[in-house]
Parts: C-alpha cells; structure tokens; sequence
C-alpha cells in the first residue's frame, strides 16, 4: 500500500512538471572488479522500488560477471554478503542494461547526459529544465580522470564539468546530484564546479586517495558460498544501505551525507557544487520516493563490513588469493605478471619524469612517490594543461587500470612547469617511444 502511494504521488509531481531521471555507470569490467557491476544493479533495483520509472534511467555495464566462468553462483550478483540463500538480494535480476560491453566508452556517457541519442545509438536523458537528475558512476580513476573498461579510454574532469555546464544550458535539469566512486574522485570536482551551476557531487575519496572494496576475503559470503571477489564498494555499499534503512521515513542529503562519511572510514567523502543549498533537499528527489524498501539488516551475515580493500589492490589481492587456493602454475603466473606490471608502471612514470626534471632520474622515481600539492584546486591552466598531457598519455603511451596512478604525475608535471604541457608532452613522447623500442629503464 505504501509503496503504491509512493508511485502515485511520484506521477503527481511528474504531471506538475517535475520528473526524476538517472544515469547508472560501472565502468570496469574483469570477475575481479565484480563489486562495480553488483554496486550499479544494487543502485537500479534501489531506484526501481523507490518508484522510479524504468524508461528514466539508463544504465551502462560491460556485463561480464554475472555470467562469468568464475562466477560460483551463475547468473546472479550479491551486494552484501547473506546467511542464508533463501533471504540472499539477487541485485542482477531484473537490472536492465542499456549499454554494454565495448558499447561503454566516454564518448558515449557523455552523449547519454547530453541528450545526443544519434551519437549514443540508443536510450539518453529525456530530461527537462524542471527535471532532477541523479548520476551514479562508479569504477576506477585518478587525478582528473575517471576511467572505462580495461581503463583504456579515460574522460577528464574538464571534459565532464563542461557536459554538465552545457546539459544545464540546454535546460537538461533543475538540479543534478552527482554521486562518484572512484580512486582520487575528489579530484574530479575541485575547484571546477562553477557556483552558479545547481549540481551537487558526493565522492567516495578526497583528491589523493583511494577508494575502498568492501565486504572482501571472508566477508564475501552468500549463502555459505565465497565469492572471490569484493562484493561492494565501501562508500556505495554505506549509501545505498543508509537509503533502504530510511525506508519510507524522509532524510535530507545532509543526514545522508553525515552517516555516509561516518560509515565510509577509509576515506575522506567528499562534498562539492552547491552544498548549502542541497543539504535541505530530501533523498527522494533524486533516489525517487520513498516506497517500501527491505530492511538490509535482517538477512546479512555482517551488516557492517569487516574486510575491506584498498580498491589500487584489488587485483592483486585477487590474483594473490586465487594462488593460494589454487596452488597452481598458471595462478602463480598471473600473479606475478601482475607484480611486474605494477613495478613498470612505477618505472614508466619515473622515466617521464626524470625527463621534465633534467634527466635526474632519482628525482624522476621520488616524485611518482610525491604527494598532491595540500592546497589542491584545480586552476584554468592546470586543467587545460592536465587535459593536454593525459590525452598525450592515452595516444602515445596508452591507458591501463593500472596506469591510472599516473594521472597524479602528470599533475605534479604540470604543476613543476606552471601549466605548460609542452616538455611533458615532449616526455611522454621519448618515454613511450624508448619503452615501445625495448630501451631499458633505470630508476
């Protein structure tokens, strides 16, 4: 009954000329970053019985785990670890996906908010001036950027504010409330976001560190089954959770926003746009109304997570416990393929670098160590030098996952040449080109 006073009264607003949209990204793909695709269908069917409308809300997932090899519980994903199968939340059933596979790229998110359906080959927002809209991206980033599938297209934090300028120009919302979970996602935000611009944004982490995996390792049980893999992430797992313990009673974004940045104690939740002015708005605004939602609590095995992840360590931590249960050859090698390719991405950095620093190569190797300058904002220059220089990176070097850290340096670069790109672009020129002709670096 309550839940479908819910949808009524959500159908009255929408005749009085305000309607709710949303926007659902996980933009990673691989059994390991399993917690993503769990984390955006977890959001769908939140929103979903909250009342919104099916035909508002687009979703973007590569959609490789569900049905995954690796997969022990075939077909299903599980957000929160549960005693027992017969009270276990499939979030995969029912979650429409809109765009998957390689058809997730940036060029395509940004054409799904910017309403470009001809360059989205598919469903966008429909939305209006009166609208609000609520996006959920979650997956992997670094400094300025957030990152798509294999993290070999990557948007910068230029690029989207600028969509979002321009969607509000288009008369595309009344407000927008941006949620982020990402590595450095508060790096996304600082110092872009115009005043003047109704959009609200809430990031899992400050501008320099990680994210964090959550309900990992022992904790990532359903049912008596393990899944090898982080079944959430630890700052989408405590919003959505707080969202279904409210049920039908009203919470404001500031309530949300207090026992999110309590719950989420591995990092730093972030706040940015026009906080004041969201703090009173009610969660059903962008979440949809309140409708009745299961209490989270009564079924999980833990409903505070005791195993979390470092979300940079993932992989590893993966590859390392796929090893010792497994014992075997191939495991081993994966793993260490893996320690080898987080040691050459440290050394590629300190070889771009060292170049910009006058070929000091020990300075090269401190500075992949340094940490983001305290006062961290970005300015005109820096952003434009930082957008240059990364996609530089992407060209001639190439994005990775585990490349992302990278975006860091590049900042520091930019910031030792104040806001000229031009000798970084010129060493990530000689590094790629030195690593692609098998010169061996020396850090």
């Amino acid at each position: 009954m309550l839940h479908a006073f819910a949808l009524a009264a959500f159908g009255v607003a929408a005749v009085q000329g305000e309607d709710h949209w949303a926007v659902l990204v996980a933009g990673s793909n691989g059994f390991y970053n399993y917690r993503h695709q769990a984390d955006v269908c977890h959001a769908y069917s939140l929103l979903i019985e909250r009342g919104f409308e099916a035909e508002k809300i687009i979703t973007m997932m590569y959609d490789d785990v569900a049905n995954s090899a690796e997969n022990p519980i075939k077909g299903k994903l599980y957000n929160y670890p549960w005693k027992t199968m017969e009270e276990a939340v499939d979030v995969y059933a029912g979650c429409k996906i809109d765009y998957s596979g390689e058809q997730v790229t940036p060029d395509r998110f940004v054409a799904v908010l910017s309403g470009d359906a001809e360059t989205a080959g598919g469903k966008v927002l429909g939305s209006k001036a009166d609208d609000h809209v609520f996006v959920n991206f979650v997956d992997h980033g670094g400094v300025g950027l957030i990152a798509f599938p294999d993290g070999q297209k990557v948007l910068h934090s230029k690029k989207l504010v600028s969509t979002l300028e321009a969607m509000h120009k288009k008369g595309m919302y009344k407000q927008l409330m941006f949620y982020l979970e990402t590595c450095e996602s508060g790096s996304i935000f600082e110092g872009l976001l115009p005043t003047d611009l109704p959009v609200y944004a809430l990031t899992a982490a400050n501008a320099e560190e990680s994210s964090w995996g959550t309900y990992c390792g022992s904790d990532a049980t359903v049912g008596g089954t393990s899944i090898p893999s982080c079944l959430g992430d630890l700052f989408s797992v405590n919003w959505m959770m707080d969202t279904e313990s409210a049920g039908s009673s009203k919470e404001t974004l500031l309530q949300q926003f207090s026992q999110v940045k309590q719950l989420t104690n591995k990092s730093h939740v972030m706040q940015y746009g026009q906080v004041s002015s969201f703090m009173k708005e009610d969660t059903s605004d962008f979440e949809g109304p309140s409708g009745t939602l299961r209490s989270p609590a009564a079924g999980l095995s833990t409903s505070v997570p005791q195993s979390s992840v470092d979300s940079r360590n993932i992989k590893l931590d993966y590859l390392y416990r796929k090893y010792l249960s497994s014992g075997d050859a191939a495991a081993a090698q994966a793993l260490t393929e893996e320690i080898q390719a987080r040691q050459s991405v440290q050394k590629l950095g300190a070889s771009i670098a060292a170049r910009v620093l006058g070929g000091d190569a020990a300075e090269g190797a401190k500075l992949v160590g340094a940490r983001l300058p305290g006062a961290f904002a970005w300015t005109a220059p820096m952003a434009s030098c930082h957008e240059s220089v990364v996609g530089a990176f992407g060209e001639r070097c190439g994005w990775s996952e585990g490349r992302l850290s990278l975006a860091k340096v590049l900042y520091l670069l930019c910031d030792h040449t104040s806001g000229d790109a031009s000798p970084v672009l010129k060493a990530i020129d000689a590094a790629c080109e030195a690593r692609s002709e098998g010169e061996q670096i020396v850090v």
